[in-house]
C-alpha cells in the first residue's frame, strides 16, 4: 500500500468500505454503510472523515480525490455491484488517480474446487474479468498476486518465513494461482 499510494496525501484519499478503520492510516476519508464498524473505526481515528453511505454512491464531489482503495469489500459484492463501485471511484478520482483493490482468484478457486457457501467471501474475479470491468474507466497498471499458501492458517511462529517464501513466489509465474490478486488501476 505504501509503495502503490506513494506521492498521493492521505488527506486526498479514500477508503471505499472502510470497515472498522484496518487501512484507514492510508486515507483520511472513508465510507461504508454500517453505522457500527463506523463508530470502531472513528474511535481509532478521530479527526477522520468517515461517512455512513453506501460505497456505490457516495456524497463526494467528482475529482474530489487523488487515491482510493477498497480492500476487502469486493468478495462480498456481486459482480454487477462491483462495477457500479468502479464508476463510483471513477467519479471521485481525479484524472489519472490511483484506485488500489483486492478479490479472490477465481483461477485459484477453480483450482482447489471451491465451493461457495453463505455470502461470505464469494466473489472471486479472473484479470480478463476485471479488464472487462475496467474498460473506459481505468487502466490496469500493476498486480500482485498474494497468498500462494494458506498461510493464515499456519501455527503464527511459521507464518513470517513462509510470507516471505510466498512473497517471492507470488511474484512468478505462480501469482495466477495466489488465493487474491491485489491491482493497482489508474484512472482514463
Amino acid at each position: 500500500m505504501q509503495a502503490w499510494l506513494q506521492g498521493a496525501a492521505p488527506t486526498a484519499s479514500i477508503d471505499l468500505g472502510c470497515g472498522t478503520g484496518r487501512f484507514l492510516q492510508y486515507a483520511h476519508y472513508g465510507v461504508d454503510f454500517s453505522e457500527q464498524m463506523l463508530t470502531q473505526a472513528l474511535h481509532k481515528f478521530p479527526k477522520h472523515q468517515l461517512i455512513q453511505a453506501s460505497i456505490t454512491n457516495t456524497p463526494f464531489l467528482d475529482q474530489s480525490f487523488q487515491a482510493a482503495f477498497s480492500l476487502h469489500v469486493f468478495f462480498h459484492l456481486e459482480k454487477h455491484t462491483i462495477k457500479q463501485v468502479l464508476q463510483e471511484a471513477h467519479r471521485i478520482l481525479q484524472p489519472r488517480g490511483v484506485l488500489i483493490i483486492d478479490f479472490p482468484s477465481a483461477a485459484r478457486r477453480q483450482l482447489v474446487k471451491y465451493k461457495k457457501e453463505g455470502w461470505h467471501g464469494n466473489t472471486a474475479l479472473s484479470l480478463p474479468e476485471l479488464q472487462q470491468a475496467i474498460e473506459g474507466l481505468f487502466v490496469l497498471e500493476q498486480q500482485q498476486g498474494v497468498m500462494l499458501f494458506p498461510v493464515h492458517r499456519i501455527p503464527k511462529v511459521l507464518r513470517s518465513p513462509l510470507r516471505v517464501f510466498d512473497s517471492l513466489l507470488c511474484q512468478t509465474f505462480l501469482r495466477h494461482w495466489a488465493s487474491y490478486y491485489f491491482v493497482y488501476l489508474r484512472r482514463i
